[in-house]
């Protein structure tokens, strides 16, 4: 039998998923280099979720499983399987991969960090899977991906020249990328490669959201970036995501919303990820059969 596994990091939909999520990612090597993690995983997790949880609440728990389950569905075929694993909740790759003699593993991330898609290798790895596997590579340069966002964000807004596009991309912390991460420099290429493909638009600029802690992360800080733009227009891309996800629908539509209306921005809008669009799910497709 074979598959094609759509691999994402998770979303909490409870409070107890929540907790499971914290605990899951602080425990992973990727996200903390350091014995201590051991410590620290159980420590945030248990401290932080009942608080995080309320403001998860006002957006009813993350949606990213639910549109990965609707884009595997429109991705059914005869040839495989089309399931889907989170590296943080369930469901989990360790606990299905075995009915499978090969798989075809798309970490849902158009760029390579270690704190995704080598995380994601390291879920596969530790599953001492037997079976032939293929792996999709970051796709951030594919003419037929970018063309459907060039699509998504142009049919967000009816006239672009007056809106100054914002990509914003999820942090990272600065010591990261200088262990040989090549996450900042594969979304500065994708975002020169959109900026060709979108010369509608007033301006368009590249800031990172979601840090947390005091070490230095990649600039410009969203919030900051935002403080430039007062009595204007302002839309917001989340260029790391290919689904919607607390992320993007607590933090950049809620969040940074309330920021937006304290800066006095005109007007501030998100862009939906593309989620489980049908060019999306054809698009998947492609990629897993050239892999």
């Amino acid at each position: 039998m074979k598959a094609i596994v759509l691999h994402n990091m998770g979303g909490a939909r409870s409070e107890k998923e929540l907790k499971e999520f914290l605990y899951n990612m602080f425990k992973d090597k990727r996200i903390i280099n350091s014995p201590i993690r051991h410590i620290l995983a159980p420590l945030i997790s248990n401290i932080r979720y009942k608080k995080v949880w309320k403001n998860y609440e006002t957006i009813g728990g993350s949606r990213l499983h639910k549109v990965t389950e609707s884009l595997c569905e429109k991705m059914k075929n005869e040839k495989y399987d089309v399931i889907y694993a989170m590296r943080y909740t369930a469901p989990y790759l360790k606990d299905f991969i075995h009915k499978y003699d090969e798989i075809i593993l798309i970490p849902m991330y158009p760029h390579y960090s270690f704190t995704t898609v080598e995380s994601a290798l390291d879920d596969l790895k530790n599953t001492n899977f037997k079976g032939k596997v293929k792996i999709v590579k970051p796709f951030y340069q594919n003419e037929e991906f970018n063309e459907i966002l060039k699509e998504n964000i142009l049919n967000s807004v009816e006239n672009p020249s007056e809106w100054n596009l914002i990509f914003s991309a999820h942090g990272l912390p600065k010591k990261i990328i200088e262990s040989g991460d090549s996450y900042e420099e594969e979304v500065e290429k994708h975002v020169e490669i959109l900026k060709e493909k979108l010369p509608q638009f007033k301006s368009v600029s590249l800031a990172f959201q979601s840090r947390f802690g005091r070490g230095e992360w990649l600039q410009p800080y969203l919030d900051e970036k935002l403080k430039e733009f007062k009595n204007e227009k302002v839309l917001i891309y989340p260029i790391s995501f290919m689904i919607d996800n607390s992320e993007t629908d607590l933090e950049l539509k809620v969040e940074y919303k309330h920021l937006a209306d304290e800066i006095g921005i005109k007007e501030y809008k998100v862009v939906e990820c593309p989620n489980d669009s049908e060019k999306v799910a054809q698009f998947l497709l492609k990629l897993a059969e050239e892999a």
